[in-house]
């Protein structure tokens, strides 16, 4: 068994959705909780040719033109190369032989929506668990002439860890039976208009369990999908981006900018395309719910009972109304927004508030809500949920009638660090966690008033935002921070999670 870590530039760039100079043979295991698995593998046709690096790709517009008897022949060439170059093991009950299906697709299952899609053979094959396995692991066979990558998802998260497997390499083993672990350090950030900074190389330094973009993650503000997944492709491949993958799960949301339109909301034209961009960056697999559903919002729960934490990420823009502005020479200096008194306006849309609710009544014992605007601060001229005072009200609402305990919200946006809380007509206080920017100062450097921060403190440098828990203690221990670029501590605060029920 050999893992290839040391690989892991060059191989991510293979892995891209977006660049795949060399063609290799990726296999992803997709495992959920009640013990079904989807096995994927897939194959570029030029592995069919004597020098698969010099073959050129199957382009999107090809695709078309080929006959029914090529198409059912690279089919079958495509189910002949994995029984020869890929052996599948459950342990200890053997051996298994998948019964693939074979569909044309781009890399990592993405739909063929473009001429400049690089067209791939997908093999998809579901089954159940064997019963009594406890392990998963496959083999590239001598004949392999090209590497073959493991990788795995539980419950629609990415496993960081994977191997590159050259001919007679057999990947590690995956645990399928291992308990499910605490998180204890989750590490968040926003706001990236560089790909490469100081603040990023401190980050993946950082012990992690999980990390969250929660939005604004490229700087697009266009209509132009080229341009935007060109911002993709260049964070996509960055070291930080590829250093996050290969340490620990992520997730994220998006904010304005990465959303495609500066204070964008639901009358942005390219919303359903601009989500297809995003997703594709997280190479989230084209049977993801993700894609589709309408809008980005999604939850996660990790850890076992006891130790639960669910991670729930809002979309505050596919369906996001227009705000409410004042002309230019009653706006301060956070900006033009105030709060509207026209109900009819939403934050999430009705769509995301029913699922939230049915989330919110899943059983956690702490609830991280990432909005990428602020929630708890007050009325400033930006953006926020102050500006939807009604939405605000509903969502504390919810919380208290799902009897949702343990919420804490995370948020950026700003480009400044601040805790804000409300305390007032909650059934608990509702701290607000703000990390932003992780890559840009903060020109103005003073913060805008807010009567809810709770901190007397702002920090307005690059930073990254951190969140220690400690179970082992009777009340568990949540020390929130921002560290600077340097990992001094700029800002701290201590809550116990029995602070945060009523």
């Amino acid at each position: 068994m050999k893992t290839r870590l040391t690989a892991l530039a060059a191989f991510f760039s293979c892995l891209s959705a977006w660049a795949h100079p060399v063609p290799d043979i990726p296999v992803r295991a997709y495992f959920t909780q009640e013990g079904k698995c989807t096995l994927t593998v897939e194959v570029d046709p030029r592995c069919f040719t004597a020098d698969p690096n010099a073959a050129p790709s199957l382009m999107q517009p090809i695709l078309p033109t080929l006959s029914e008897e090529r198409v059912k022949e690279l089919k079958t060439k495509a189910r002949d190369l994995v029984k020869k170059y890929v052996e599948f093991l459950f342990e200890p009950t053997g051996p298994v032989q998948p019964d693939f299906q074979f569909e044309f697709t781009g890399h990592d299952r993405a739909p063929l929506d473009s001429e400049d899609d690089i067209v791939v053979l997908t093999g998809t094959w579901d089954t159940q668990v064997p019963a009594g396995s406890k392990g998963w692991r496959i083999r590239a066979t001598q004949d392999t002439p090209l590497a073959v990558v493991f990788r795995n998802y539980i419950a629609g998260v990415e496993h960081p860890k994977f191997s590159v497997l050259f001919p007679g390499e057999t990947s590690f083993p995956f645990d399928l039976n291992a308990p499910a672990q605490p998180l204890q350090h989750i590490v968040f950030g926003s706001c990236l208009d560089l790909t490469e900074h100081p603040m990023l190389d401190r980050t993946l330094t950082l012990p992690m369990d999980l990390f969250l973009f929660m939005g604004d993650n490229i700087y697009a503000d266009t209509e132009d999908m080229a341009k935007m997944r060109a911002k993709y492709v260049a964070l996509g491949q960055s070291p930080f981006f590829q250093g996050l993958r290969a340490k620990t799960p992520v997730l994220a949301t998006w904010d304005d900018h990465d959303f495609g339109a500066n204070d964008g909301g639901a009358d942005y034209p390219m919303r359903k395309e601009s989500q297809k961009e995003f997703l594709d960056w997280l190479n989230e697999p084209s049977g993801s719910p993700l894609r589709k559903q309408e809008g980005i919002y999604q939850a996660r729960t990790f850890g076992p009972e006891g130790k639960r934490t669910q991670v729930i990420l809002l979309d505050t823009r596919y369906f996001r109304s227009p705000l409410k502005r004042v002309p230019k020479d009653q706006a301060t200096n956070g900006g033009s927004a105030v709060p509207t008194d026209d109900l009819s306006t939403t934050v999430l849309g009705e769509a995301q508030w029913a699922w939230l609710k049915g989330v919110l009544e899943q059983p956690a014992e702490l609830r991280l809500i990432v909005s990428s605007i602020q929630f708890a601060a007050a009325a400033s001229g930006s953006e926020s949920w102050a500006n939807f005072p009604h939405e605000q009200r509903r969502l504390v609402k919810l919380i208290a009638d799902s009897k949702a305990r343990g919420v804490l919200f995370l948020s950026g946006d700003r480009h400044w660090c601040e805790m804000s809380a409300l305390t007032q007509a909650v059934p608990y206080p509702l701290y607000d966690f703000t990390a932003s920017s992780m890559t840009q100062v903060h020109k103005r450097g003073t913060p805008t008033p807010n009567a809810n921060r709770v901190l007397p403190k702002t920090f307005h440098q690059p930073n990254v935002g951190t969140l220690d828990i400690d179970w082992a203690v009777s009340d568990p221990t949540l020390k929130l921070r921002i560290l600077d670029a340097e990992g001094a501590t700029q800002i701290e605060k201590t809550l116990h999670l029995g602070e945060l029920q009523p």
